[in-house]
């Protein structure tokens, strides 16, 4: 777990007046109500200082990148940096230990892959720690007679298997190999061999011939970027309960076949581990603290140890990505957390394809508004495709450093309108800002601050989507702090619904409230019925459809394209002011518009006659 000095976004004579306090005694750890800063890389933390994963990367001036081989640098002793393995099939008093890797790696040619016996079929194993691109193996000479190295002791036959560890390339937790290359009559006192470019994670070599055979270090050389790498950070401590602004992941390279994957995860306690001891009883265990889980016994008398889901949210899906390939936006794991973790997975589909990370900042305020804020909306069932009245309903947990709230922020699926604001039951003033998509309502004269205070937000909002999340937030508007989200469950003892989303009766229209502003046109240009207005709302469309507005003759034939693209669930409108495909003005007379929408299981489209009068 880690702490670190926090950055206060606070004015000058703030930080003075702290740093007065610490020189004095007065403060052990820096506690302010200014936004706070976490920063990993660039000029802030470590990255591998701070890692408890840091596979196949490199940090080079505070960026974070996978690691790019130089084809001609012999990747072993990154082999050992990364973990990896060496070992051997033969077990004899002669090869002292079938763990090698020190062996192999040592400049010394006396020591290093050496079988005296059974060498037919003898192996060596190499697990390289992380996924490489692999060009070429080499065996050094591993016996000198005179200074020349002497043949007599060389390998002389192998076959080479590789294994790209992919997880799908395993059976029963070991790695499948697949033969690349095999010369059963193999001479050369080194053995040095080039294999096209392809990603290796572990290798095997195994010895086809009779004789005995003394090899020295191993080389081993790649190409380009390493397909995958990881990050993981240490747990690190924000030093108490926090609300979270932006998260910004910085990148200077993104190449076009390279990608990552930033995933999030926060926690309430230090350790997201939990530990279980045995009982005395066959198969039976109790949690205790770790300082009493003894890791020294066998794994089958310890105990066991399990991922904290308890105290800590599962790891967030990675998050997405703007049309610029970057990552900048609200944290997707609970907040008024005080731990954090951090995982990054990088992934080259190219030989120099790559993403360097620059920086990682998350700023957070801290403490946060309340213990706890549950909230829960009435009715859980609505009209799909009609303007709902909703109730939302809110309580509060506060402890003594909490600062309480003045404001209410709703998602809202379509422009919604507020028509009541409750406190304990009691009508109070409120300001709004209304968006298309957010309710924000204010009441700075009647704060929330005491645990077991209630809030109703009364609302009405068109639904078109069963299943649709009503997500919220409480804010202070008067203090720097970030909004708290707040979490759905039995806000109200009256209201049975303890949820944040709304289900809906589904019919099999996909359209509703399909109107025309008028039967007959006169597109004369006197300001009266010259276009008609078509209004519709799309009902169900969780992913956009292809949706389209057409004006035909009575023969079929297409006068006028009005629309053709992809929507999704929600009102629209189209307008057509008597012109065709050319903007040329139609005959008078009868045409026929068509309203379509073209999903998975078919088209569903409506009908309506339009006159053209002059």
């Amino acid at each position: 777990m880690k702490s670190f000095a926090r950055a206060a976004i606070a004015p000058v004579e703030e930080i003075m007046f702290v740093i007065c306090l610490l020189l004095t005694g007065v403060l052990g750890v820096v506690s302010s109500n200014a936004a706070e800063r976490l920063v990993i890389g660039g000029s802030g933390l470590s990255w591998s200082d701070n890692s408890l994963i840091f596979t196949a990367l490199e940090e080079l001036d505070g960026t974070l990148a996978p690691l790019e081989a130089d084809t001609t640098e012999n990747l072993m002793p990154r082999v050992r940096e990364l973990g990896g393995e060496a070992t051997t099939s033969v077990t004899t008093a002669s090869a002292r230990s079938n763990r090698i890797l020190t062996q192999l790696t040592d400049g010394d040619f006396r020591t290093g892959w050496r079988v005296y016996t059974n060498t037919n079929g003898a192996e060596l194993e190499l697990d390289m720690g992380a996924v490489f691109i692999l060009q070429r193996i080499r065996l050094l000479c591993g016996v000198f007679v005179n200074g020349e190295c002497s043949a007599e002791r060389g390998l002389r036959g192998y076959e080479l298997y590789v294994n790209d560890g992919d997880s799908l390339n395993f059976s029963n937790g070991l790695p499948v190999y697949s033969l690349i290359a095999q010369d059963r009559s193999h001479g050369e006192p080194q053995f040095d061999i080039d294999i096209a470019p392809q990603a290796v994670r572990f290798l095997k070599l195994r010895s086809t011939g009779e004789r005995s055979f003394q090899m020295g270090d191993m080389e081993i050389f790649g190409a380009g970027v390493t397909p995958f790498a990881r990050y993981t950070s240490e747990v690190i401590d924000l030093g108490g309960p926090a609300n979270f602004g932006p998260l910004t992941v910085h990148m200077s390279t993104f190449d076009e076949k390279a990608d990552i994957l930033f995933s999030t995860k926060t926690g309430i306690v230090e350790n997201d581990s939990l530990f279980f001891g045995q009982t005395g009883i066959p198969g039976e265990f109790e949690e205790v603290p770790e300082n009493q889980f003894d890791r020294t016994l066998d794994p089958s008398y310890a105990g066991i140890v399990e991922e904290n889901t308890r105290d800590w949210s599962a790891w967030s899906p990675p998050y997405a990505k703007d049309a610029n390939k970057a990552i900048e936006g609200a944290v997707n794991s609970p907040d008024n957390r005080r731990f954090v973790q951090f995982d990054v997975r990088f992934i080259s589909n190219g030989l120099t394809d790559k993403v360097v990370i620059d920086s990682l900042t998350l700023d957070y305020t801290v403490p946060a508004i309340a213990d706890s804020v549950v909230a829960e909306i009435d009715p859980p069932l609505a009209e799909i495709g009609g303007v709902n009245s909703f109730s939302y309903h809110l309580r509060s947990v506060f402890s003594r450093d909490n600062r309480g709230f003045d404001t209410v922020i709703i998602a809202t699926p379509f422009q919604g309108e507020i028509s009541a604001v409750e406190i304990d039951g009691q009508t109070v003033d409120f300001s709004e800002e209304v968006s298309r998509n957010e309710l924000k309502i204010s009441f700075p004269d009647d704060r929330v601050e005491q645990s077991g205070q209630t809030v109703t937000v009364r609302f009405d909002n068109l639904m078109t989507v069963s299943g649709t999340e009503f997500r919220g937030w409480v804010d202070d508007s008067q203090s720097d702090t970030f909004p708290q989200r707040v979490v759905g469950g039995d806000a109200d003892e009256e209201v049975d619904s303890n949820t944040l989303i709304v289900g809906g009766h589904i019919e099999s229209r996909l359209f509703t409230e399909v109107n025309f502003s008028a039967p007959v046109i006169t597109p004369n240009g006197d300001g009266r019925n010259d276009e008609m207005r078509l209004n519709y709302i799309l009902l169900k469309a969780t992913d956009e459809v292809q949706v389209a507005v057409t004006v035909y003759d009575l023969g079929g034939r297409v006068v006028r394209r009005l629309y053709d693209q992809r929507d999704l669930s929600g009102p629209n409108a189209v307008s057509w002011d008597g012109r065709d495909d050319q903007d040329s003005l139609v005959p008078p007379g009868i045409y026929v518009i068509r309203l379509v929408a073209d999903t998975d299981g078919g088209e569903t489209a409506q009908v309506r006659p339009i006159a053209v009068a002059y």
